[in-house]
């Protein structure tokens, strides 16, 4: 009877990325030709709506993927006699990586000595915000500047003046120390 490909394994190398390894049938139906990788984060649907992508050896990594989701990860090798069965499921969690830009950054209130910047919650960021980093230029005094506050989405930068400009720049940094 004809087998489906064993021990398969799944190691993040990024949040976004894994590296998917399998060994070949122990019984294939015929030579391998190649596999077809199935993974999603729904694995109640049919497989044929499953995200995949065909290889021809045993190994190969699967990105954009989001952090903190469960994938199921199934591997199905084909012959010249066509497909063969699918690998016992492998679930695994998407790593959670360095938060994305805050998004949204602007400035809502713009006085003669201090302006309110406001931004909202990175799309990617999971749920350990801890606090933001603000990091500021005063292009006329050549000065760099950089305030780290908590994870509220509003500040007022006091100290502020119209002229000479100030450049902002926003990262959020998250309970793991990205």
């Amino acid at each position: 009877m004809e087998s489906a490909p064993r021990n398969v394994e799944v190691k993040p190398l990024s949040s976004s990325t894994m590296l998917i390894t399998w060994e070949p049938p122990e019984t294939p139906n015929g030579q391998v030709t190649g596999y077809k990788v199935y993974y999603t984060t729904n694995p109640n649907q049919p497989e044929a709506s499953w995200d995949s992508q065909m290889e021809t050896n045993d190994m190969t990594t699967i990105s954009e993927l989001t952090p903190h989701a469960i994938y199921t990860i199934r591997v199905q090798a084909f012959t010249s006699m066509g497909a063969g069965p699918l690998s016992n499921p492998v679930q695994v969690k998407a790593q959670q990586g360095v938060p994305s830009q805050p998004s949204n950054f602007r400035a809502t209130d713009v006085g003669e000595t201090a302006v309110t910047l406001q931004w909202s919650r990175p799309t990617h960021s999971g749920e350990n915000i801890v606090h933001y980093e603000l990091y500021w230029n005063d292009t006329y005094a050549n000065e760099q500047h950089h305030h780290w506050f908590g994870a509220w989405m509003s500040w007022m930068s006091p100290g502020f003046q119209r002229e000479p400009y100030f450049l902002h720049y926003l990262a959020a940094s998250w309970s793991s120390g990205g």
